[in-house]
C-alpha cells in the first residue's frame, strides 16, 4: 500500500505566506504616508520575521549566526511590539563577549525574543533588559535580566512548565513563552535556569557546554 506523504508542514507554511502576503500588500498601502511610515516598517519587519519562522521549520541546517546579530534581530523585534502596542518605555543594556557564535539562530531568535517578552511584561511602567553574553568554563552563557516583580518563590521549580503563568496586575507573566525557551535550550544541548534578583527583577542563565549540537564558540 503506497503511503501518502506527510503535507502537513508544507501546506502550513504555504497558507501562512498567503497571509504575511495580505498583510505585506496592506501596509504598503501606507508606507509612503509619513504619519503611518513607521509603523508600516514595523510590521513588514514582523511578517519577515514570520517567514523566517516558517523557513526554519522545513530548513534541517541553518547557516551560524553572531550572537549579537540574534540578539539584535530579537532586540528590534521587542521593540517594534512594544511601539506597536504603545508599552512602555523599554530599554536595553548589552553586553557580548565578542566572537560567540550560534548555529540554528531562528531557533534562538525565539529564546530571546520570548525572554524579552516575559520580561517587558513583568515590568508594566517598564525599565531596563540586560543581556550578559560570554565564554565560561569553556562553554558560552547567557544572562537575561530584567527590573520586574520577579518570580514567585513558590513557582520558580515549575515556571517553565507549559501554562504556569503568575500576575503582574493584568499581565501574565510565564506561560507558554517559558516552555518554548527550556525546549529550545534543551534541544540545542543547553540548560536555563530561573531566579530573583537580590535587587529585585527575575533572572534568566541560559548555559551551553563546550562543542555543544546547539551552539559553537568561534572568532569574529
Amino acid at each position: 500500500m503506497k503511503m501518502e506523504p506527510d503535507l502537513t508542514v508544507p501546506c502550513l507554511i504555504h497558507d501562512l505566506n498567503n497571509v504575511f502576503q495580505t498583510l505585506m500588500e496592506a501596509a504598503d498601502q501606507f508606507s509612503d504616508d509619513p504619519r503611518w511610515s513607521p509603523v508600516s516598517a514595523a510590521i513588514l519587519r514582523c511578517i519577515e520575521r514570520g517567514k523566517d519562522i516558517t523557513m526554519s521549520m522545513q530548513t534541517v541546517n541553518q547557516p551560524s549566526a553572531p550572537l549579537h546579530t540574534v540578539l539584535d534581530d530579537a532586540r528590534l523585534f521587542v521593540q517594534d511590539s512594544v511601539s506597536l502596542g504603545h508599552g512602555p518605555p523599554i530599554r536595553f543594556g548589552c553586553e557580548v563577549e565578542p566572537g560567540l557564535t550560534l548555529r540554528h539562530p531562528w531557533a534562538w531568535e525565539r529564546v530571546l525574543i520570548n525572554l524579552f517578552l516575559n520580561a517587558v511584561r513583568a515590568m508594566p511602567e517598564g525599565g531596563t533588559i540586560s543581556v550578559d553574553a560570554r565564554r565560561k568554563n569553556g562553554g558560552t552563557q547567557i544572562v537575561v535580566a530584567d527590573e520586574g516583580v520577579g518570580i514567585a518563590p513558590e513557582l520558580l521549580p515549575t515556571i517553565f512548565e507549559p501554562h504556569v503563568t503568575t500576575k503582574s496586575g493584568s499581565q501574565t507573566i510565564g506561560g507558554l513563552g517559558l516552555h518554548i525557551v527550556h525546549t529550545i535550550v534543551q534541544r540545542e544541548d543547553g540548560e536555563v535556569r530561573a531566579a530573583n534578583r537580590d535587587g529585585g527583577g527575575a533572572e534568566f542563565t541560559i548555559t551551553i557546554p563546550a562543542r555543544p549540537a546547539g551552539m559553537r564558540i568561534a572568532s569574529a
